[in-house]
């Protein structure tokens, strides 16, 4: 079990970035997966709206690296030797797979153009190669599959810490309760 509590959390700001994160994460994912479901009248309106939000998760990953790099509260880990290296590891593969996968779907609409919502058009600089639009949406579907499979190991190692472990790891990424007085 974790000895001080307090000194074990992450801070507000870091805990609202990252399930904030993972929510918008899962629901871009599921919005790709889902297009062959979708009446066709629907996929523009789905493709415009998976766009606005990938914009809105860039803005919240650019806020995030900022505010790690300057203010978050970093609890020490609960592990040590290679859990600790692998740990390491996994968060460094989950930032840099984001960025992978944003930057990926940037350039996919750089290329291809896009009419949002038929309010803004995004024109494409190589809309006509079929070959290049297929070979950049590939790669940012390699990115962003590649993440959700790493976010649900990273998951199931924190039920792990949990459930099996005992010792709390959820609880430093999760909001405390406020004791009011």
């Amino acid at each position: 079990m974790l000895h001080n509590p307090d000194k074990a959390r992450y801070d507000r700001v870091s805990i609202a970035f990252h399930w904030l994160t993972a929510a918008l994460v899962l629901l871009l994912w599921l919005m790709a997966q889902s297009e062959a479901v979708l009446p066709r009248e629907w996929r523009h309106g789905m493709w415009s709206f998976h766009i606005t939000t990938g914009a809105v998760l860039i803005f919240i990953y650019g806020a995030r690296l900022l505010w790690l790099m300057s203010a978050a509260t970093r609890p020490t880990s609960v592990n040590i030797g290679m859990l600790r290296m692998a740990e390491q590891v996994a968060h460094g593969l989950l930032y840099a797979l984001l960025a992978a996968a944003l930057v990926l779907g940037v350039v996919n609409v750089a290329v291809r153009g896009w009419d949002l919502f038929g309010i803004v058009q995004v024109p494409g600089f190589a809309s006509d190669d079929r070959a290049l639009r297929r070979s950049i949406n590939g790669w940012h579907e390699l990115a962003a599959n590649a993440l959700l499979c790493l976010a649900v190991i990273h998951a199931v190692a924190a039920l792990y810490h949990q459930l099996v472990r005992g010792d709390g790891l959820l609880k430093r990424m999760w909001f405390a309760r406020r004791n009011i007085s």
